[in-house]
């Protein structure tokens, strides 16, 4: 008797444990919202230069990107699938392959009186974010 009790016990505590893990709160990636499409503000033609000084173009249609000379698709299979996953606190949206590559941010705004993409990169030397705009081609 003693010996069912326990484990009877000890059914119910990995029991309890399952359901309360699996209807914890939710996850980062559940908060954010994944849009349909690429929203307006971002679709257009846009150009940049690095630090290097090369000129790097990125084109953005309803479904599409192309970066770089390569086009990723929303209608794509899974792997290779474009995703808009959502938009930041800072404004931000963040862009990237369904995948769960490194993924782009990306903000519209005004620089220097002209509509702007902006983006950022971490410098490791100067420990600082460095902030690069696409303006419109």
């Amino acid at each position: 008797m003693k010996r069912l009790k326990k484990s009877l016990m000890l059914g119910l505590a990995v029991l309890t444990a399952v359901i309360g893990l699996s209807f914890g709160g939710p996850t980062a990636n559940a908060k954010m919202k994944f849009y349909k499409s690429v929203p307006t503000a971002l679709r257009g033609t846009w150009q940049t230069k690095h630090w290097s000084g090369q000129a790097s173009k990125l084109k953005f249609t309803k479904y599409t990107r192309v970066k770089g000379g390569s086009t990723t698709t929303m209608k794509a299979k899974w792997a290779r699938r474009l995703a808009v996953k959502g938009k930041t606190k800072a404004g931000y949206y963040v862009i990237g392959l369904a995948s769960g590559d490194m993924p782009e941010r990306l903000k519209p705004v005004k620089h220097h009186g002209k509509k702007a993409l902006k983006t950022y990169a971490y410098d490791p030397i100067k420990n600082k974010n460095i902030y690069f705009y696409y303006y419109r081609k």
